[in-house]
């Protein structure tokens, strides 16, 4: 049955454009519709990543608390207090947040 209405719908010409100058538009994207747009699903993605983010940041501070004795605050994950590139401190929790930065990616 699917032959015969795509037939019918090809038009006279039999090219499958009933006139028009090119594909129709889920044609042209693979065979997939524009309204697959699925606002719930890109916020979860989003969600996601940022969780994963997060998580990873948390597990390279706790290293740091291993093998540097730095203390594991909210602070050092959500503010800048602790972000000093003038000191060695400073660099342990700039490099714990680019290590997150490339394990999470």
């Amino acid at each position: 049955r699917r032959n015969i209405s795509t037939n019918a719908a090809s038009g006279a010409n039999g090219n499958g454009t009933n006139g028009s100058a090119g594909p129709k538009r889920s044609q042209r994207r693979g065979g997939r519709a524009s309204s697959n747009f699925n606002p719930r699903l890109i916020f979860s993605q989003i969600v996601a990543i940022q969780c994963f983010h997060y998580l990873m940041l948390g597990v390279v501070f706790q290293i740091n608390h291993a093998m540097f004795g730095t203390s594991i605050t909210i602070d050092r994950i959500f503010t800048d207090k602790y972000l000093n590139v003038w000191t060695w401190q400073g660099w342990i929790d700039n490099s714990a947040i680019i290590f997150s930065y490339l394990f999470g990616a």
